[in-house]
């Protein structure tokens, strides 16, 4: 298991979420994420900004208790959504192994938020963001599957990509 600190390595710039220090990773993944980055125009940069983490760590704790209030707070601003929980506030596989990642992408020197109120971001807004950066996105997503790669589809899960290394 690779452990990334906030910087670059081999041409991935590496972001990891608040409060996180660092993205665990698993070396194949990272490598395949290297190859990804080598498919994307020089202008696209892939940033790693989550990985493994681990249930039993002080930030397993933090994160628990932060998803048992945003269920909540979701479902009250959504209560249409609620069939979209697990998939939103569930660890997705992060807690297994090294071989899930979100992934966000940086245009030009500048980093793209597509969802620029987190999982809170309605899906009018997703589609909205999304709208001024399909061509980006669909090139990012599609380099990603073609190293092996399989994008969450969810909508939200997508817009943050998070996606999981097949081989």
């Amino acid at each position: 298991m690779l452990e990334l600190v906030k910087g670059e390595s081999q041409g991935i710039r590496v972001g990891p979420r608040w409060p996180s220090s660092k993205v665990l990773i698993e070396q194949n993944t990272f490598n395949k994420m290297v190859e990804t980055q080598s498919m994307l125009p020089p202008s696209v940069r892939l940033l790693i900004v989550r990985g493994y983490e681990s249930k039993s760590s002080n930030l397993g704790v933090f994160r628990l208790l932060s998803r048992w209030f945003g269920v909540r707070l979701f479902c009250t601003l959504y209560p249409k959504r609620k069939n979209e929980v697990t998939d939103i506030f569930g660890s997705n596989g992060h807690d297994v192994d090294g071989t899930h990642v979100d992934v966000s992408v940086v245009l030009n020197g500048k980093r793209l938020r597509f969802l620029p109120f987190g999982v809170f971001t309605s899906l009018t807004r997703q589609e909205a963001v999304a709208a001024q950066h399909l061509v980006v996105i669909n090139k990012v997503k599609d380099a990603l599957r073609q190293c092996g790669f399989e994008i969450h589809q969810n909508q939200t899960e997508s817009m943050q990509i998070h996606c999981d290394y097949k081989g």
